[in-house]
């Protein structure tokens, strides 16, 4: 059986008599993988971290959330722990030795090869800094999981948290000559062409695919282009196609299913996030009425009972 880039643990169960390590998956998308990993080991000698197979995981970044771990690769060994994470690429030489008693908690993202066959990040094992920002951005991403965030949003806040954070330790840039930034510019327009083009539920692999390039450099170029990020331009163009059908007797739950939102929940936050306004009471707005945004599409059509003579 193929092995993923992991983490590799054994050891004694926990306090409660679980696996010495409890995998909870919060993502599966087509170059990505997030994996929430708990170990109740407190092993002090160095266990491998196992690498994987070709055509599996290339890069694997683990951010800790509680606890801590030493790391000893590169001939180094490195403290890691919630202000501080690490990266490994396919075929490191990698092993992991716990120093506290408490458990580690910590998130593993897992980028594959893309369809470009590129591997973003530098070279070789790195241990990373964790400043605030990207603790807040690394939460943000586990807490999008949990909520059932659309594939499209998972995938660009998992790219952007490895641009933040390989970002950090990059030599300051140099000023982009004319040639690159027309050629960036045309990349984040041949993207927003490919978003107004694609169907709604186009995913962030699928678009990058469109334009040629990989979902970490399209993310990190579009937001430095437009000073946004393709997921917020994409809810923009989302809610104004909803928009243009809510003059329509369309219900709420099938311009959802349409346009790639989870469900009317989520597409009445999205919409109320970008419009200001619930759907509903634009909808009222826009057929001419004005009782119709204190009730609901199916009491707006029962004729009310007059009230009892006195």
């Amino acid at each position: 059986m193929a092995r993923d880039l992991r983490m590799a643990h054994h050891g004694r169960r926990g306090p409660s008599g679980e696996e010495p390590v409890r995998r909870t998956r919060l993502a599966q998308l087509g170059g990505l993988r997030i994996t929430e990993l708990a170990c109740f080991e407190d092993h002090r000698s160095f266990r491998a971290v196992v690498t994987g197979e070709p055509d599996e995981a290339v890069l694997l970044v683990s951010l800790i959330r509680s606890g801590c771990m030493v790391l000893r690769a590169g001939g180094r060994e490195e403290f890691v722990d919630p202000t501080t994470g690490f990266l490994l690429c396919r075929g490191d030489d990698a092993a992991v030795a716990h120093l506290a008693r408490r458990p580690d908690l910590s998130t593993v993202v897992q980028f594959h090869q893309d369809v470009h066959g590129e591997c973003p990040g530098a070279s070789g094992p790195q241990v990373l800094p964790v400043d605030a920002g990207l603790d807040l951005a690394h939460r943000g991403l586990v807490a999008a999981c949990r909520a059932g965030a659309d594939s499209f949003e998972v995938a660009e806040r998992a790219n952007r948290l490895l641009a933040g954070l390989v970002g950090g330790r990059e030599p300051a840039a140099r000023p982009r000559r004319a040639a690159t930034v027309a050629a960036h510019r045309r990349l984040v327009h041949q993207a927003c062409a490919a978003l107004i083009d694609g169907p709604p539920t186009a995913g962030l692999e699928e678009i990058s695919r469109l334009v040629g390039c990989s979902p970490f450099h399209l993310s990190r170029v579009f937001r430095a282009v437009t000073g946004r990020t393709l997921t917020g331009y994409r809810n923009q163009l989302r809610v104004r196609a909803v928009v243009e059908e809510l003059g329509g007797a369309r219900p709420l739950r099938e311009l959802a299913a349409k346009y790639g939102f989870a469900d009317q929940a989520h597409l009445t936050r999205v919409f109320r996030r970008h419009a200001g306004e619930l759907p509903k009471v634009v909808r009222a707005a826009l057929r001419g009425t004005t009782a119709a945004p204190a009730r609901t599409e199916q009491e707006s059509s029962t004729p009310r009972t007059p009230p009892p003579p006195k």
